[in-house]
């Protein structure tokens, strides 16, 4: 073992060739002269304040932009975020979603000599669901910016900033801190070309022809436009055609989110007070003898039994499991708006460049939450209703034993005026926000599950537009041939010619046809009807799926009857059909994933060679984030508006954003 050992650290150790090629570390990158003459360096750094990678712009050469490693050049500020709750320090993995009294500690401390020539300014948001204001340092500024509150401060030359805020938040989140190092006046900072510093002399002198877009700030927010376009196709204007389309479908699904929303929830409240009209109706025929001021065990064991049976209960359940179904259905329309919301603004920042297959993951990700969360308001409702109808009835008992004078005798007589008290009562406003509660579980899965459609049908109807090499596109292209080369990727010769490679290739050509109509069927829609829906707000579940509550009553009373009677398969309604509990919206939610499906790319080395796709999907999300800062930093120097931002020189600007939250 020893010798094996030596063995290996002499050939580690002794520079050979192979090929005539010299093996041998490369040499190290001097990166002294780029960062001289740069006017902007871009960071994004990690947890720890380590960036990564540089993004370094030479407006001398055009703006031409270089990404270089991080440690190529020390960043000349460090921002240090920390947190409290109700007082005591805590973790930022604690206080992201708490809700409390949360302050915030921002101190940022010089890293490099560049810190000697440069003033810090520091900026983020905070959303207004957040908390409503923030009360903070008066070395801080704090402002309303649509749906975020903007938090700014500037420091001083070489000491940096320290400040403080406080608000009472819930489910506490905040955007990423913008960092902005301006190079002061005074002096060129570390890096700058010594023969702009002496044209900075000058236009200080002439200040009072500067410009607002002439000042450091300015250039370093413009430039932190253009990084995206850099990397994808933004900004070429290209997408206009596109972006107007989905606005114009986003217009459409805001206003149905509004309308069908406002009308289904009216329908549902009908069906519900339908459905416990008929349960107390039910339960009065079943009353005998004295009436207490409690629910009669007999006549609720009495009304369980009509459950199961062609009954008008029977048929109220099955209309208010359609008017469950439906009014959550309609937030589907809200999950469009979010979806449309989010491909434009990325179309806007970086194209249409992979977009597809990001839309295409995302959607399923959308779809798996919108399931899961769906089955745990269906689970939250039957919690829900359980306790409900029991105080439901309790409180009708005593309503309906006052009006009759504690007997059952002429009970019919009094019924209407008995829920009508009932339906007023406030002994049912702690178990009616239950119900609520699951009302708006139901609800956000639906927008989840609509987000998920939405992005699957944007992907399709307008697949000929996006620049990509997504599956999508590839289907819709008219050949199965690049789909049957994706399957066989990466296998020998004779494994493409077995059966495995044959069906392989066959599954391919299957899923690439039916990915082909779903494209084409799409796009003849989108064409003949530009604002048709991306969603289907009719999908339901049927009744057996979500009602579970109806006959959780008669095990809560001891029953014999048993939630399969209910649930457990067919259900009779009023007109004598009968209703499979199917799980409809699952299976469409499955389906609608199944669809999209497409032939799996094998990996593997050989003449065939690989399909090994290259992921720029990290430097397009820094450059979107840098962008973003870029945007926030313009709001922060409208609302500080000190000199140390209004000012021109030669140095080098620096741009940071650092994570939070």
């Amino acid at each position: 073992m020893r010798l094996a050992s030596a063995l290996i650290s002499c050939v580690l150790c002794v520079t050979g060739t192979v090929g005539g090629a010299w093996l041998s570390r490369p040499a190290s990158v001097d990166y002294g002269s780029l960062l001289s003459k740069a006017s902007d360096i871009y960071a994004v750094t990690d947890e720890r304040g380590d960036a990564t990678r540089l993004y370094v712009v030479n407006n001398a050469s055009n703006a031409a932009i270089s990404r270089i490693p991080g440690a190529a050049a020390e960043l000349p500020w460090k921002v240090n975020v920390t947190y409290s709750l109700d007082g005591p320090n805590v973790e930022a993995n604690e206080i992201s979603g708490a809700s409390g009294l949360v302050g915030i500690y921002i101190d940022v401390k010089p890293q490099s000599s560049a810190a000697n020539h440069t003033i810090p300014v520091v900026t983020f948001t905070v959303p207004t669901q957040v908390t409503g204001d923030i009360s903070a340092d008066n070395t801080a500024s704090v402002a309303t910016q649509g749906s975020d509150i903007v938090v700014a401060a500037a420091g001083n030359v070489s000491s940096g900033l320290k400040f403080s805020c406080y608000m009472d938040a819930k489910k506490f989140s905040m955007g990423a801190v913008t960092l902005a190092a301006l190079p002061s006046s005074g002096e060129p900072s570390v890096g700058a070309d010594p023969q702009a510093a002496g044209s900075a002399t000058q236009s200080e002198a002439d200040a009072g022809d500067q410009t607002a877009a002439d000042t450091d700030a300015s250039q370093l927010i413009a430039n932190s436009a253009t990084l995206v376009g850099s990397l994808t196709d933004a900004g070429s204007g290209e997408h206009q055609q596109l972006i107007d389309q989905l606005d114009a479908l986003r217009s459409n699904e805001r206003a149905l989110d509004k309308s069908v929303v406002a009308e289904r929830k009216v329908t549902h409240k009908q069906a519900f007070d339908a459905y416990m009209a008929a349960y107390v109706g039910a339960y009065t025929d079943h009353l005998s003898g004295s009436i207490g001021d409690s629910s009669q065990l007999s006549a609720l064991m009495g009304t369980a039994g009509e459950l199961s049976k062609n009954t008008p209960l029977a048929q109220a359940v099955i209309d208010l499991a359609d008017a469950v179904n439906n009014v959550s259905a309609a937030h589907q329309h809200a999950g469009a708006v979010e979806a449309l919301d989010e491909v434009i603004r990325r179309i806007q920042q970086q194209g249409t460049t992979g977009l597809a297959d990001d839309l295409n993951t995302e959607a399923a990700e959308e779809a798996t939450k919108g399931s899961k969360q769906y089955a745990e308001g269906q689970s939250q409702l039957s919690a829900a209703m359980i306790p409900y109808s029991m105080k439901y009835t309790d409180v009708y008992t005593a309503n309906l034993s006052a009006l009759t004078g504690g007997t059952s005798s002429g009970a019919g007589i009094h019924e209407q005026q008995a829920i009508a008290e009932t339906n007023s009562s406030d002994d049912l406003t702690e178990a009616q926000s239950k119900v609520d509660a699951a009302m708006s579980t139901l609800a956000t899965a639906s927008e989840h599950t609509g987000k998920a459609a939405a992005l699957r049908q944007i992907v399709l109807r307008f697949s000929d537009q996006f620049a990509s090499s997504g599956n999508v596109q590839n289907a819709s292209s008219g050949s199965g041939s690049v789909d049957q080369a994706h399957a066989l990727a990466g296998l020998a010769d004779a494994q493409s010619q077995s059966f495995y490679g044959k069906t392989r290739a066959a599954e391919a050509k299957r899923k690439a046809s039916a990915a082909r109509k779903q494209a084409k069927a799409a796009q003849r829609q989108q064409s003949q009807h530009a604002d048709a829906s991306l969603v289907d707000d009719t999908m339901s579940l049927s009744s057996a799926d979500v009602m579970h509550y109806a006959n959780g009553v008669n095990s809560s009373i001891g029953s014999s009857q048993t939630a399969d009677t209910f649930a457990g398969g067919k259900l009779n309604s009023a007109d004598g059909s009968t209703e499979q509990s199917s799980g409809k919206f699952k299976n469409a939610v499955s389906q609608a994933g199944d669809s999209m499906d497409v032939a799996p790319t094998l990996f593997g080395f050989g003449s065939g060679g690989t399909l090994l796709k290259h992921d720029m999907s990290t430097l397009v999300n820094e450059t979107v984030e840098i962008s973003d800062a870029g945007e926030l930093l313009n709001q922060a120097v409208a609302q500080i508006n000190t000199s140390a931002v209004q000012q021109k020189t030669a140095g080098t600007r620096y741009l940071i954003v650092v994570p939070t939250v």
